[in-house]
């Protein structure tokens, strides 16, 4: 197929549908997500209505909120419910772990019901919400701790300076965390000045850190640098045969699970 006429059937789409996933084109048109990105680059820039949103790109008209949480939240679930068990097994009973706002995070919580307590200390509000839906009605032996600081509603977390001096109060056995770009060259990246913070700074205060990376994260690099490659401890991935990976695992020291 050729890239004009693969390139008018996405836009076709999106205009069908007001929302299309980079994962899901790269899959049906047999091509790499790095090609689909550049598509969607390239329809963006020749049409104002469409703009880049978590994972794709979404038409301005439509009623869906821009980049909210709830939008965010719903991208790739299946593959975030899988990263979220699978970062919950590397729990162990009594562990203090910190959770971060990503919205792969709060998936996490139904996981726990078989652990033991756990002191949790978290910055996202929906991880309060999830814990409070799930743990109100079952007897439990957990903690959890919600961290103050200015609330930002679109990532249903709080952030910014005071957050961090907060988080720097605790020491972690374990952070939990996602981020917005991984790349051999640039390391782990974030598009959030406030949210890059609030990593850096548990990512200080944690015996070991655990990134939870949905699979169009891999060979990205967003405006804020969180951290170099050998800082990180884990990487948690639906797909830990996927070329990029190897190539970490070749150069630094990185756990994949």
């Amino acid at each position: 197929m050729l890239m004009e006429e693969r390139r008018q059937l996405i836009l076709d789409e999106i205009n069908i549908k007001n929302i299309v996933y980079v994962k899901e084109l790269a899959k049906r048109y047999s091509v790499t997500m790095e090609t689909i990105r550049k598509d969607l680059e390239d329809i963006i820039n020749e049409n104002s209505e469409i703009r880049k949103v978590y994972g794709g790109a979404l038409k301005s008209s439509s009623n869906i909120v821009d980049e909210s949480y709830s939008l965010r939240n719903e991208l790739f679930s299946n593959e975030k419910n899988i990263l979220a068990k699978k970062g919950v097994s590397l729990i162990n009973d009594g562990d203090s772990i910190f959770l971060d706002a990503g919205t792969t995070i709060s998936k996490m919580i139904p996981y726990l019901k078989n652990k033991k307590n756990l002191k949790i200390v978290t910055v996202s509000l929906s991880v309060i919400n999830e814990f409070v839906n799930f743990f109100s009605s079952i007897d439990h032996t957990h903690s959890i701790f919600l961290i103050g600081g200015e609330v930002k509603l679109n990532l249903l977390s709080t952030s910014g300076v005071k957050t961090s001096l907060d988080i720097s109060n605790y020491f972690f056995d374990k952070a939990f965390l996602t981020l917005d770009g991984l790349s051999l060259k640039n390391g782990v990246t974030s598009h959030n000045h406030d949210e890059a913070l609030v990593t850096k700074t548990a990512l200080k205060h944690s015996l070991e850190n655990v990134f939870l990376v949905t699979d169009e994260k891999f060979d990205t690099s967003k405006f804020y640098k969180v951290c170099d490659l050998n800082q990180v401890n884990f990487i948690v991935s639906v797909n830990p045969e996927n070329n990029f990976l190897k190539n970490l695992v070749k150069n630094f020291n990185i756990n994949l699970y």
